[in-house]
Parts: structure tokens; sequence; C-alpha cells
């Protein structure tokens, strides 16, 4: 391979795209704190909790975005912790936005409850092109038992001031045997709403590992309570959802929006995965069950965030040779965050077996090699 960064950059997009898998794009945690306490994530319980004196800065995004534009990446997204809480999140929103250039997809994950002085219209003419919304149940005092606090009246608001404002949406929904009827009444909000409404299966990991085995639903047990929905229900591209995570998403008769599962506990996905997560302290990581975790702070500092874009998309092109994730479901870890000491170079997770309630029912690997 050549020696001109240019040529090498050119190759590895190049070998990027003979897999198959969409484009990579920047999943960014801007802190770890919220001010909710979801019985699944509990971050308050977190010995990093915080990061307030090493987060990036909205300049340091700013470099991260623009070397990544120079590198196809056209998508940022934002979450936590709970994003909103930065002070300086129109900053961060704006950096990803002027960095990756016109057209970026430019996202947020949130909880819908925004702190006082920050607005949907504010986060949008800052570059935000969609959110995310987690919603969990309709009724306030079940999603206050779910969340540990918030209003869902709130976020429905947040949600359609998004919508009317013309930013596409996704309903975040957390699947839990004791509030599944909840789940559904989140999902039913798609009957009347453009919003892409996604069911996504209890992982066993962090605080939801006590939770699981008398929490875990699978997808295919709630395609079963479903199946009046889906029964002449046709299939939405996700990219014509403007969506890139692992999923598949249905439209029932008559909806305006849709509804997707992310079944992480019952289908492997990781040969689907095209995620740069990076932690709030600016540790990139490309692939979740092996550590090729790279700080890009220094190469900030030293101007090589070429170098370390390089190491990346190397380390995402290793990952079909690795057996790590083969026959295993993709595990999120909580690497998001900074508090994991990674062992360099080797599988770091006790891998699980797929859950319970995979095999045919899991609409991913019904499809598995197919562009969704």
């Amino acid at each position: 391979m050549s020696d001109d960064p240019r040529d090498t950059r050119a190759a590895l997009m190049r070998a990027f795209a003979a897999t198959g898998r969409n484009h990579p794009y920047l999943a960014s945690t801007l802190d770890s704190i919220c001010n909710l306490d979801c019985v699944f994530c509990k971050p308050r319980c977190m010995p990093d909790y915080g990061h307030k004196s090493r987060p990036l800065s909205a300049p340091d995004y700013a470099a991260i975005a623009k070397e990544a534009a120079a590198w196809g990446i056209r998508k940022a997204h934002c979450s936590g912790g709970e994003p909103t809480l930065r002070g300086d999140v129109l900053d961060v929103v704006s950096a990803f936005a002027e960095g990756l250039g016109q057209d970026a997809a430019i996202g947020m994950t949130t909880h819908g409850n925004l702190r006082r002085g920050l607005t949907v219209e504010g986060l949008r003419d800052a570059g935000l092109t969609y959110l995310n919304v987690s919603l969990h149940s309709l009724d306030p005092k079940r999603s206050s038992e779910i969340m540990g606090g918030g209003d869902p009246d709130v976020a429905l608001a947040t949600l359609d001031t998004a919508l009317s404002l013309g930013m596409k949406v996704k309903v975040n929904c957390v699947l839990q045997r004791s509030y599944l009827e909840d789940a559904f009444g989140v999902a039913e909000l798609a009957k009347t709403r453009p919003i892409a409404v996604r069911l996504i299966e209890l992982q066993r990991i962090g605080p939801a590992e006590a939770l699981f085995p008398t929490e875990f639903v699978p997808e295919a047990e709630v395609r079963e309570h479903l199946a009046v929905w889906f029964e002449k229900a046709g299939e939405i591209p996700r990219s014509e959802l403007g969506v890139r995570s692992p999923g598949r998403y249905l439209q029932p008769p008559g909806w305006a929006g849709s509804i997707g599962f992310i079944s992480n506990s019952s289908c492997a996905t990781c040969s689907d995965a095209n995620r740069i997560k990076i932690t709030p302290t600016g540790i990139a990581r490309p692939c979740i069950l092996h550590n090729r975790d790279i700080e890009l702070k220094p190469h900030i500092t030293d101007g090589t965030l070429t170098d370390a874009f390089a190491h990346l998309f190397r380390a995402m092109l290793g990952r079909d040779e690795n057996e790590a994730w083969s026959g295993y479901h993709y595990v999120d870890y909580d690497l998001r965050w900074d508090r994991l000491e990674r062992p360099k170079g080797v599988p770091v997770l006790p891998l699980l077996p797929v859950a319970s309630g995979a095999g045919t029912g899991c609409s991913l690997r019904a499809n598995s090699g197919k562009e969704r």
C-alpha cells in the first residue's frame, strides 16, 4: 500500500465498501450523566459517573468530524447519559454538522425532557437532523417506575415539535415483561405519526443483568402478540428511514409510521455493525468484542487523526475475521463509557450464547445477507 495518506485512505474505503456493510458513522457518547435513572441503565451507579473534567470539547469534535468527512463519513449520532445536559451541546452539534458537511445526518438520543433553556428548535438550528426519543410507557406513573422520573407527555411534546420542524424521529422502547402492554401502547404512536418505533430487546448487561431472567421478552414472542398488525405489513428499507442500526422495520396497512425490532439478544448482528463508538474522553472503539481501541485526543493534539482513522478502518475490516463475534449476539457492554479496562488485542467478554427466542423468530437472521 502506498505511503501517501490519500492512497491509504482510498484503498481502505474501497475495502470497506466491498464488505457490503453501510459506511461507518460516528456514535459519540457526549457524557455519562443523566438526570433520570432507568432501571436497565442506572448511570448514577457507574464508577466513572460524570467525566466532568475530561470530556472532549466542541473543537475536538470539530477536528474529528472534519477528518471523518475525508473518509466519506456523513453521519454522527450523539448519546449519553443524557447528551442535552452538556452546556455546550449546541456547539457540539454544530461542530459535527459543519465538520461532516452539507447533507450530513446528525442525530441524538434523548429522554425528551429537555433542560430549561434548550429547545428542539435550537438543536435543529445547530444542525440536528433527527431525534431518537427514549419512551417506555405513556402512563406517567409507570414511566416513572421505569425511568426514575421524567414525564412522557413532555417527551411526546418534544417528539411532535421535532416532526413539525421536518426532522426524522425514532422512538426507542425497551421491552420488559412487566411493562409489555406499555411497550405496545408506545408502538401504537406510529399509527398516526410518521415515526419509527423501535422495540428493543433487553440485554444481559450492566444493571439489566439482574432483570434479564424475569423481564426478557424475545422478538419472536412480541411478533406473535402483534401478529394482526404485521399480517399485511410492508417492509420499510432502512435507507428510507435514515436508519443504519441493525433492525427490520415494518409498516402495517394504514399506519403513518413503522415498527422496528432491535434484537441484540436474539440475533447475531455483529457482521452488520458499522459504528465507530467514541467515549466522552475520546476513546474510539471500532469493535465491541475485540479491543482495537485508540485514544483520539493525542491525535487531535498532534494533527495525526488521519493515522487514527486508518487504524479504525483496518480494525473494522478485521472484524470479519474475528472469531469473537461468530455465532454470538452483538453486545453493547457499556463501552460507550470509559470505565472498562480492556486488554489489548484479545476478546474481552465472557461470550454469551444467543438468547432463547432466536432462530426463525429473528427477523434479521431470516433476512441475513440482504440489504436492509
